[in-house]
C-alpha cells in the first residue's frame, strides 16, 4: 500500500479500526466452555493465519515481507503480541474497571514516547483531548477501582507501556506490509497460549467455542490490525492512543445491545464524555487541514514517518 492519507483520513481509519476491535467483547461473552488461554489460542492463530494470506493475496512473500520488514516491526510484532497476553492476565486477577483505567493511559505514555523517539510534538489540543477522555473513562469505571493482586496491577501497568509502545514502533519503521506485526504477534501468542492450554485442560472446544475465537481473531483482529497499523502511520502516537480510547466506550453498548447487558448511568455519561473528545479532537484535524496530505520526513513508501507541514525540522 503506497497511498498517502491526509491526517484526517487517517484519523477516521484508526477510529474505524478502534471499533472493529470493540466487537471483541461479543465473542467472548457467546463462549461455552473455552476459558481465557483457549480463548487466546484460536483468536491469536486465526488472526495471524488471514493477516498471512492478506500478504499473500497481495502478491507478496510473506516470510520475504517479515524479513524486509526490519528488527523494529519484529520487535512491534512482539510488543502486539504482548498486549494480548497482558490483557488476558490483568483481567483474570484484577477488577476491568480498574485495567480499562490503566490502559487509556496508552495515549500519555504514546505522547512521551513519540517526543523522546521520533521528535513529535504533542499539541495543546492533544492534550486537552487526553485530559478530557480520561475523565469520561475514569466515570465510566466509577467505584470500581478495587485493584487486584500484585500480578494483575503490575500486568496492568505494564499494558499501556507496550501498547503506547507499539504505537510508537509502527509509525517509526518502513514497513510495507501492515500485516507483518499481526503475523508475528499472533503466531507467538498462538504458541504460548497453545503451551498453557495444553499443559491444562487442552485445546479440544465446542465448535462455537471455537468459531468464537477465530471470528475475533480472523475477522476482528486479523483484518481491523493492518488497518490500524497503516493508518496510523499519518496520525502522531499520542492522538492514536487517544481514537483507541473509542474501543473501550463502544464496547459496553455492543454488550448492551446483545446479549443485554445493561450499563450502568455512569458508563453511558462517562462513554458520552470520552467520545466527544475524541469527535472533537478529529473534527479539529480535518479543520486545520483540510485536504493537505502530510509531507514524508524520509522515505517514499507507506512506511515512512509521517511529518506536518508545519514542523519542517522534523
Amino acid at each position: 500500500v503506497d497511498r498517502a492519507l491526509t491526517r484526517f483520513q487517517g484519523s477516521i481509519l484508526v477510529l474505524a479500526a478502534g471499533t472493529i476491535f470493540s466487537l471483541g467483547p461479543l465473542t467472548f461473552r457467546a463462549l461455552l466452555e473455552a476459558d481465557a488461554w483457549q480463548y487466546l489460542f484460536y483468536r491469536s492463530f486465526s488472526a495471524a493465519v488471514v493477516a498471512t494470506l492478506t500478504i499473500m493475496v497481495l502478491g507478496r512473500n510473506p516470510i520475504r515481507s517479515i524479513v524486509e520488514a526490519g528488527p523494529w516491526q519484529a520487535v512491534a510484532g512482539l510488543a502486539l503480541g504482548s498486549c494480548f497476553v497482558l490483557f488476558i492476565l490483568s483481567l483474570s486477577r484484577a477488577t476491568a474497571a480498574f485495567v480499562l483505567l490503566l490502559q487509556c493511559t496508552s495515549p500519555f505514555v504514546a505522547a512521551i514516547l513519540g517526543r523522546v523517539f521520533l521528535r513529535e510534538r504533542v499539541r495543546r489540543d492533544t492534550v486537552a483531548a487526553m485530559l478530557v477522555a480520561s475523565i469520561g473513562v475514569a466515570i465510566m469505571v466509577g467505584g470500581g477501582l478495587d485493584g487486584g493482586d500484585r500480578l494483575g496491577i503490575l500486568f496492568s501497568l505494564l499494558l499501556p507501556v507496550f501498547l503506547g509502545g507499539y504505537t510508537v514502533l509502527i509509525r517509526s519503521s518502513p514497513a510495507r506490509d501492515p500485516g507483518v506485526p499481526t503475523v508475528i504477534g499472533g503466531f507467538m501468542v498462538a504458541v504460548v497460549a497453545g503451551l498453557v492450554s495444553l499443559v491444562g485442560p487442552g485445546l479440544d472446544l465446542p465448535i462455537r467455542d471455537m468459531a468464537m475465537g477465530c471470528i475475533a481473531g480472523g475477522l476482528l483482529i486479523g483484518l481491523g490490525t493492518p488497518v490500524f497499523n497503516y493508518a496510523h502511520r499519518f496520525v502522531p502516537p499520542a492522538e492514536t492512543s487517544l481514537l483507541l480510547i473509542a474501543e473501550v466506550v463502544l464496547a459496553p453498548l455492543w454488550l448492551w445491545a446483545w446479549p443485554g447487558e445493561v450499563p450502568a448511568t455512569s458508563t453511558l455519561v462517562g462513554g458520552g464524555v470520552a467520545l466527544s473528545a475524541v469527535a472533537w479532537l478529529t473534527i479539529r484535524a480535518a479543520l486545520r487541514e483540510g485536504s493537505t496530505r502530510l509531507r514524508w520526513s524520509h522515505g517514499l513508501h507507506a512506511g515512512a514517518v509521517a511529518a506536518e507541514p508545519d514542523h519542517p525540522n522534523r
